[in-house]
């Protein structure tokens, strides 16, 4: 789908183009079309609760759940990994940067 899109929008190059995804399937697909890739690991289905849910989790099942949701993104190749995307800003300019030297998705 997001190569579609790519597509039907004439993006060039697809290399330039970023997919935020909060599940493993949407960063793989992000990294099958030559996207770089950003997780969202809190925010979204990896925790699968409500942000109300996530807010009344016991901190230590949520440390758990966090950790296992960057982990599972991580273990697919997201070349970022945050927990919303509040977070996501950073990324960018660092994708920038490395984009700036030469390097590639």
């Amino acid at each position: 789908m997001c190569l579609q899109n790519v597509i039907n929008l004439q993006v060039s190059p697809v290399e330039s183009c970023v997919k935020i995804d909060d599940t493993v399937p949407g960063i793989e697909e992000g990294l099958n079309a030559g996207m770089w890739t950003i997780g969202l690991a809190v925010s979204g289905n990896e925790i699968g609760l409500p942000l109300e849910e996530v807010k009344q989790l016991d901190p230590a099942e949520f440390a758990r759940r966090r950790e296992r949701a960057y982990t599972r993104m991580r273990q697919v190749g997201g070349h970022y990994v945050v927990d919303s995307i509040a977070d996501v800003m950073p990324c960018l300019d660092a994708i920038e940067e490395r984009m700036a030297r030469g390097e590639r998705p």
